[in-house]
């Protein structure tokens, strides 16, 4: 697990004193501006300290959402004055999730693409074990998420409009062998509801409820569902609730229950998928592709739920 060391109160300093030295000595220059909008490509970790962020605002990294940029990216002498601190935010996209979170603070050992995520964003778009996750997507956006300027007073294609709240009190109202139904309280203003299994999005409501089909009996799976505005732009996911399919009954008068499909190297799978493995059936938890279910190396990745 990452857990970033215990290094707020030093940030500022380590970062006033940086800044400092680019301005006096003059080796090398920081950044001339945010490139709002520009999408970027990197990695993500996280931290859970608490204290004075480089904003000069006190901040509880283990408690709210909020994200620390590379010193590569501060431009003022002094930060808490840096125009990052004006209302800019950091868009980032994950396995389908994306969350928006206020810079609040300097990450002095970051490069340029490599964001640190307060523990409760990091948890939003991934396991806390992982630690490290590369591959991300992410940009400095202006106040409300918007990516440009002035909206000029026109509609803008909902760029800067402010993202729907998460959708409450999701839960299971029935389960099959085969499927999942869910329910949740409806978002004023919501136009429709993305439905997320395992992380990924595996369809669309029209209202505050809906049927996932076609799954594996006697299997967990784990769902989250967003409200979706006018404009097609998802807002943030609800907490998760996991369910689990029952038990399906094997053709022929036998008891016990029907194996699911014989694990592949060449599949890609995702948590919540099952498979069949030397006769037990195995349910993902994390992604993987070639991680041999029941190799001890696996066990992060797998579940053993039993024969089959």
């Amino acid at each position: 697990m990452h857990s970033a060391p215990k290094r707020i109160r030093r940030r500022w300093i380590a970062g006033l004193v940086g800044a400092l030295m680019l301005t006096v000595v003059g080796i090398g220059s920081a950044l001339a501006s945010i490139p709002v909008g520009q999408s970027r490509t990197g990695k993500m970790t996280w931290y859970d300290d608490a204290g004075y962020g480089a904003c000069g605002t006190a901040i509880n990294a283990a408690a709210e959402d909020l994200v620390a940029v590379s010193t590569s990216w501060w431009t003022s002498a002094n930060p808490n004055n840096d125009d990052l601190c004006k209302g800019i935010s950091v868009q980032v996209s994950y396995n389908g999730r994306t969350i928006t979170v206020p810079v609040k603070d300097k990450c002095p050992s970051c490069s340029a693409e490599h964001i640190d995520l307060s523990k409760t964003a990091f948890q939003k778009l991934a396991d806390l074990d992982v630690g490290v996750v590369s591959g991300i997507t992410w940009k400095f956006v202006g106040a409300g998420g918007g990516t440009g300027g002035s909206t000029g007073g026109g509609t803008g294609g909902g760029g800067g409009t402010t993202a729907l709240p998460a959708p409450a009190g999701l839960r299971t109202t029935a389960t099959t062998a085969s499927s999942v139904a869910l329910a949740w309280t409806a978002v004023p203003g919501a136009s429709s509801y993305a439905v997320y299994r395992g992380g990924t999005k595996v369809g669309t409501a029209s209202g505050a409820s809906y049927k996932d089909t076609g799954l594996t009996a006697a299997t967990g799976y784990r769902y989250t569902v967003a409200a979706v505005d006018s404009a097609g732009k998802a807002g943030t996911q609800s907490a998760a609730v996991t369910a689990t399919t029952t038990t399906a009954a094997t053709g022929g008068g036998g008891g016990g229950t029907a194996c699911p499909a014989a694990w592949s190297a060449a599949k890609s799978y995702v948590p919540g998928d099952s498979v069949a493995y030397a006769g037990h059936r195995y349910g993902a938890t994390y992604y993987s592709t070639g991680a041999v279910p029941n190799d001890p190396g696996s066990w992060a990745v797998w579940r053993d739920n039993g024969t089959c």
